[in-house]
């Protein structure tokens, strides 16, 4: 490892342990600057950007930006930072409202470092050149959806623009999805490290009022926390999963393939209702579900009830055109 590359990785390590005993390093929530991220979460990405303000041409870069609590509480610790936020507002924002949200909160507190990228993650990530040039992406936050194939696509697709020495910060670690992509990526890409992990008992929907306070206080749902390593000086430690985990991902093959893959949420909070015998909750998922299907009802009753693969516009076959 170089010796910039040992300087930076100690420098890590010390801002996480700092955080673990002290929490943020500004808490502005007194003021309207809220969110779903816990204290230390804030508190290291704070650290993380005073330490990469002086990296030149390194940028912070964080997917999913919900209401600007992280984005903004990073860009205001390290003013000479370009700080950078990929959000659409398609999920968690219900009323639409977050998107404005962001905005107004960037402008009161002046971060002007700080700039929202309005874009679905992936083309985001696809296209990542195009917004933050010829900067490299020095403490990346993967907050955005927290299914496997979305976690796997976000620590992918931007491994060409991460620097040298980036430290990747993933969220909501809790989730089996989440830890399982964390291990493939490791596997798959040896020269990074996981650092540092932490996770709480329960999602924090599901925990007590006081329980739920102390978590908040600390890492929330969970974090991972890679580094590069290309020397292999840090042992390798992978994030805690079990077997029975995997029949998740097989339970996903076996329900896209099926006509009604899209209302598998809703089939399961009927399912739900009838074995727990609550007939209120069960007209009501019923009535959910219908409602749901007759929204796409012309594509669903277009499909086999089972082993859909959608192939039929795909080529039989063809050959590189440089081959």
């Amino acid at each position: 490892m170089s010796n910039a590359n040992s300087i930076t990785n100690q420098k890590i390590f010390d801002a996480i342990h700092e955080t673990e005993r002290d929490g943020h390093l500004t808490d502005r929530q007194s003021e309207g600057l809220s969110g779903l991220s816990g204290a230390r979460t804030v508190g290291l990405l704070q650290r993380l950007a005073k330490i990469y303000e002086d990296v030149p041409g390194a940028c912070y870069l964080e997917i999913g930006v919900f209401r600007g609590l992280t984005l903004v509480s990073t860009a205001l610790e390290a003013p000479g930072l370009a700080c950078f936020g990929v959000d659409n507002f398609a999920t968690l924002d219900p009323g639409g409202k977050n998107r404005a949200i962001v905005d107004e909160r960037i402008n009161r507190f002046g971060a002007r470092n700080a700039e929202l990228i309005n874009s679905d993650f992936e083309v985001a990530l696809e296209s990542l050149g195009n917004h933050i040039c010829d900067r490299r992406v020095g403490i990346y936050l993967v907050d955005g959806p927290h299914d496997y194939r979305s976690q796997l696509i976000c620590l992918t697709l931007a491994q060409p623009f991460l620097h040298e020495n980036a430290v990747i910060i993933i969220d909501d670690a809790n989730y089996p999805d989440v830890r399982w992509s964390t291990r493939d990526f490791l596997l798959a890409f040896p020269e990074y490290r996981l650092a540092f992990d932490s996770y709480s008992t329960d999602h924090p929907a599901n925990l007590a009022s006081t329980e739920k306070a102390a978590f908040e206080a600390t890492w929330l749902n969970g974090i991972h926390v890679l580094v590069r390593d290309p020397e292999n000086s840090l042992a390798p430690m992978m994030p805690p999963t079990a077997d029975n985990e995997r029949g998740l991902y097989l339970n996903e093959w076996l329900a896209h393939r099926l006509r009604l893959a899209e209302l598998a949420p809703e089939a399961l909070v009927l399912a739900d209702a009838v074995v727990s015998g609550d007939t209120a909750a069960e007209q009501s998922a019923r009535e959910a579900l219908t409602a749901a299907y007759a929204n796409n009802r012309p594509e669903f009753e277009n499909r086999h009830k089972d082993r859909n693969v959608y192939s039929a516009a795909l080529p039989q076959s063809r050959f590189n055109p440089g081959s």
